[in-house]
């Protein structure tokens, strides 16, 4: 929909409090975290002087948020318990300029959190960010994670999506058949191939309808990962075909939105047609918002700074 622009900060997330969808969060690859109270009206600081790449709110007490990022030159995560007021570090990277990308917190039990990292390392803590043990060690930069009922997502940046049944002890991987290289007896089909994957979006009522993006445009799953299609009825030009935010309505799978530069696309059909809704604001469209009660309502997170 129409809202506010704020111009000069590039938006890495955007997130509904979880007790009041009048509130929403954002957070900023350079400056901190921001609230609203009135639906995107007017925006408060919540978190300052840190590059924010992901973040994530307790469903059951939204004063409750982990930050995840850079601190300085470490990868770090920080954590409220007072809704922003006040802040510590509970996670701290050893090694520099290994950022903390994205964070999750179990849905079913608040005190467990993965972590992923750019070095493609996914910790664990089991005490609410007091502890963290190492999980597993992907060697690929870790772009997302996903908690979704009793499911671990692991989206790798050129190894593609993994997927864990047991919280995270034995990971499958999801998407071989789009990762470069796997069919090398094929040069037409490795051409084709996705070397960069973005975002992941698992739908909220069945968890075998998974949306990937890419550098190769949007691809969907109905059944877990075992077939993928690539979704070719975007109306996007030839040279335009990098795929970087998606999201499906919470009251029905049909409603899809992905962005493709600086440009919404919204589907009512599950992908098969897609109508253009153009967003204001110079650059990318890094993250898409949906309001769980009024999905023709979004909110678009904007990309305009070279992170």
């Amino acid at each position: 929909g129409n809202g506010t622009v704020i111009f000069g900060l590039t938006i890495s997330k955007l997130v509904f409090d979880p007790q009041n969808h009048q509130t929403v969060f954002w957070s900023s690859y350079s400056d901190g975290m921001f609230k609203s109270e009135d639906s995107a009206g007017s925006w408060s600081r919540v978190l300052s002087k840190i590059a924010v790449y992901d973040f994530v709110i307790n469903p059951f007490d939204a004063k409750i948020i982990f930050a995840a990022g850079n601190c300085v030159d470490h990868g770090c995560v920080l954590k409220t318990t007072d809704g922003g007021a006040s802040w510590n570090e509970v996670y701290h990277e050893g090694s520099v300029g290994n950022l903390v990308r994205t964070i999750i917190l179990n849905p079913s039990n608040q005190n467990q959190l993965l972590i992923g990292t750019d070095s493609g390392t996914v910790v664990k803590s089991s005490d609410g960010g007091l502890s963290w043990q190492l999980l597993k060690n992907f060697s690929d930069r870790v772009n997302r994670l996903l908690w979704q009922s009793n499911n671990i997502y692991v989206l790798l940046k050129t190894k593609g999506l993994y997927g864990s049944v047991d919280e995270g002890i034995t990971f499958t991987e999801l998407s071989p058949t789009l990762v470069k290289n796997y069919n090398l007896s094929s040069s037409s089909l490795s051409e084709n191939m996705v070397s960069s994957f973005n975002q992941v979006f698992v739908d909220f009522t069945s968890p075998f309808l998974i949306y990937l993006t890419s550098d190769k445009g949007l691809y969907k799953t109905f059944d877990g990962g075992k077939n993928w299609n690539r979704i070719t009825s975007l109306p996007i030009k030839p040279d335009e075909s990098e795929a970087r935010a998606v999201a499906v309505s919470k009251s029905s799978s049909n409603i899809v939105f992905v962005s493709v530069g600086g440009t919404v696309f919204k589907s009512l059909n599950g992908g098969a047609t897609w109508q253009t809704q153009s967003v204001g604001g110079a650059g990318l469209v890094n993250y898409i918002l949906v309001d769980q009660t009024l999905p023709q309502i979004i909110y678009a997170g904007i990309y305009v700074t070279h992170q």
